[in-house]
């Protein structure tokens, strides 16, 4: 008998028997289980794909740990160097020289950060040669790399030449001009690109009339352990450096997109119990719907074990399809989110993603194989749940009272 039970479950739940609306709402509940799990898949996709992004292409661009002398002066720097690439967790360190510059072209100007770096050492603590070659640096040569974003805002092409306008000490109104050449343009996909201004050390240094003094940049081997790997060189060199973390700059912007992901899956599984009481509602007026089936049924010898397993299997059969369909589009739909989004803008001309406004212009997807599981599961528990209390119901009710209203 209970396999005939399953047996009268899944017949109710494929729609082919009982009313036209009963039908139509099973569909449409089952509809609602689909859209509400992929929507899921899909966004929890993208805020994976975001915090992916941050940590595999910002964090690998922007300095992990920088040292900056505290004195206005040379450092001895070598020194130093070699001190910090003892520690355990260093990776490796590379000399920089920055200062803040007005770039100049034609009547646009913008304001700029420029690095002095050394390319060779520069490319042991960043990921930097993915996409721009630093060898085009050199002494003496007057090159820089601009940000794309930053170039397109001055309207300079690699080959032209801009100029730099560059105070030579804080809250000096005295101001060296210099014109340089654009050895090339670097897109990362990232803020970055909004203010990136790389020139050789050397020419850093000779921008001013006194050479600053030249920091450190440090790459660790868990960027996440970098506020204590930073702590435990300001206590060894805390005097005569000041250290500081990329979670001191980028850290709310990390934290806010862990927060985003939080709440965008606890509205969408608002949206997800909205569905699930769909199926509630439906199941209500399945069993008002099967009353005369139900007497029947009883009447032949049927337990109320017997009803409460057909209309949990009629629950079961909703869930289990309703999550898998839903799992499966989500990751079909998390899957091509970028290029749909990437068509959409240029058919529209519109930039939705703004690097100015956001930690990188482009829409990311990260599809996780256990998260994908766990909605799929979760919306099919939520499922079962919701058909216990109907089922209970129907399996309660008497056959004598349910012939008679039928």
């Amino acid at each position: 008998m209970r396999s005939l039970a399953v047996f009268i479950g899944l017949r109710y739940s494929s729609g082919r028997s009982g009313s036209q609306l009963v039908s139509f709402l099973s569909r449409l509940s089952m509809a609602g289980l689909v859209l509400g799990v992929a929507l899921l898949v899909t966004v929890l996709s993208v805020m994976n794909g975001f915090d992916r992004e941050m940590r595999t292409r910002i964090l690998a661009l922007v300095p992990h740990i920088t040292l900056q002398p505290w004195a206005v002066g040379e450092s001895d720097w070598q020194t130093l160097q070699g001190d910090v690439e003892r520690h355990p967790a260093v990776l490796a360190t590379a000399p920089f020289v920055q200062g803040s510059a007005m770039l100049i072209k034609g009547g646009l100007v913008e304001p700029g950060l420029f690095y002095g770096v050394e390319p060779v050492a520069e490319a042991r603590v960043s990921t930097i040669r993915d996409y721009v070659d630093l060898d085009v640096l050199s002494t003496g040569s007057k090159m820089v790399i601009l940000g794309k974003a930053l170039a397109e805002r001055l309207g300079v092409e690699q080959g032209e030449r801009v100029t730099l306008g560059v105070p030579q000490a804080a809250g000096s109104q005295n101001v060296r001009f210099v014109q340089m050449t654009v050895a090339a343009l670097v897109a990362t996909g990232t803020e970055l690109d909004q203010q990136m201004v790389l020139m050789h050390i050397s020419d850093a240094q000779a921008l001013f009339a006194e050479p600053p003094p030249v920091s450190l940049r440090v790459s660790v081997t868990d960027v996440f352990a970098a506020p204590q790997i930073a702590w435990e060189l300001a206590s060894v060199h805390g005097r005569d450096f000041m250290l500081k973390d990329w979670s001191q700059q980028f850290g709310n912007m990390y934290h806010a997109i862990q927060m985003s992901r939080k709440l965008v899956v606890i509205m969408l599984l608002a949206v997800v119990g909205v569905a699930v009481f769909n199926v509630v509602s439906t199941l209500v007026m399945v069993v008002n719907d099967k009353r005369a089936d139900i007497g029947i049924l009883r009447s032949q010898g049927a337990s109320q074990g017997d009803i409460l397993r057909i209309f949990l299997s009629y629950g079961a059969v909703i869930g289990a399809v309703g999550s898998t369909a839903g799992g499966v589009l989500g990751v079909v739909l998390a899957t091509f989110i970028g290029d749909v989004v990437a068509a959409v803008e240029h058919f529209w001309g519109l930039q939705l993603l703004q690097s100015d406004v956001y930690p990188i212009n482009y829409l990311p997807a990260d599809i996780r194989i256990p998260d994908v599981l766990a909605v799929c599961a979760l919306a099919y528990a939520m499922s079962l749940l919701a058909t216990i209390y109907p089922a209970w119901r129907a399996s309660r009710m008497a056959p004598a009272e349910a012939l008679r209203t039928s």
